[in-house]
């Protein structure tokens, strides 16, 4: 029976991973995908194939997918679309779906609907892109676009909050002498207020400076390179491919890849809080020898498995001290 998330609280964007191996799946690998659940709004990386299926054993509802966004085509990140897309068409899906990829994206899903016979109910929003730059934008976020290097032309991805309003001090509002209701409410939306007795009051009086959002940085397939520690720097979680242990540099450095090792590398270079391994090549069974070699050099890591979840809660403070946000949901655990 398919399980479903429970309401979320909006202090905390989850992070599930769909399949984390690379190239080709295994019995407990699944081709890449990650989602992101923020505020019942979910985000998609990457579709390999199979992911409707680890979407549903997830719990992860596909009514709620709103963006799915392709790192590149290589068929591991991208054969399991098709499939997505016809269960969403049989399900009647009736709210529009963005995809955004490099160019070739629409011509590729023109491609399904004729070999398929098919058309969407669904409105089908397409975004292609080859610069770097944001590639959606809301007033409570943005995600954001930048090149890897590849084999082929590879994208890697930040999703990134805005800043969130100060603190509104009650305390020192009673000091000046205002009235909790409706003025409270002005102040707390930026709007200055005059009081009963003639005074005005200023927003910054009684509310803290800004804090910040989170960001969530997600770079597979890649070798390290300047992009990916931009597209990290100061991130709250890192997810970045580990495909190779650092004994197999030379075959990490052909097929464009990237080593555990250098995955590490890349977190402490971008001044990232956490750092999630994922893109693991078929060959490791364990996947202790790449944490631990990642764990040498930075030591906030973990390796991602197939359905593990992770919670990225928000800052507590003004963004002055850096902390560790990112929390690994036990197997078993309440879904959020």
């Amino acid at each position: 029976m398919q399980t479903e998330w429970a309401k979320q609280s909006s202090a905390e964007i989850e992070v599930v991973f769909l399949g984390t191996s690379s190239g080709v799946p295994t019995l407990k690998r699944n081709l890449p995908a990650v989602a992101l659940v923020r505020q019942g709004e979910v985000f998609l990386f990457d579709c390999g194939e199979g992911t409707q299926h680890q979407l549903r054993r997830s719990g992860v509802r596909m009514g709620r997918l709103r963006h799915i966004f392709l790192t590149h085509f290589h068929g591991d990140h991208i054969t399991g679309l098709p499939g997505l897309l016809m269960s969403l068409q049989m399900s009647e899906r009736t709210t529009p779906l963005s995809l955004y990829g490099p160019p070739g994206l629409g011509e590729m899903i023109r491609f399904f609907q004729r070999m398929m016979h098919t058309h969407f109910t669904y409105e089908l929003q397409i975004l292609e892109f080859e610069e770097e730059g944001k590639v959606l934008e809301t007033e409570a976020y943005w995600v954001e676009a930048r090149r890897l290097e590849h084999r082929v032309l590879t994208f890697g991805f930040a999703l990134v909050e805005r800043p969130r309003p100060g603190r509104f001090d009650v305390e020192k509002a009673q000091r000046l002498g205002i009235p909790p209701g409706p003025l409270f409410g002005q102040l707390q939306r930026g709007e200055a207020v005059r009081l009963p007795d003639g005074r005005w009051v200023l927003p910054e009086e009684v509310i803290g400076p800004s804090r910040p959002g989170r960001r969530i940085a997600y770079c597979t397939d890649t070798r390290p390179c300047p992009s990916g520690v931009e597209l990290a720097r100061g991130a709250d979680l890192l997810i970045h491919e580990a495909t190779f242990t650092h004994d197999l540099y030379e075959e990490a450095v052909f097929r464009g890849h990237s080593t555990a090792r250098e995955a590490a590398q890349v977190a402490l270079e971008a001044g990232a809080s956490s750092l999630i391994l994922t893109h693991f090549s078929p060959r490791y069974q364990k996947v202790e020898p790449l944490l631990e070699e990642a764990r040498a050099l930075f030591p906030c890591t973990w390796a991602a498995h197939d359905l593990a979840r992770f919670q990225v809660a928000l800052p507590k403070g003004d963004g002055h001290e850096r902390e560790i946000l990112v929390q690994k949901v036990p197997s078993g655990g309440q879904r959020g």
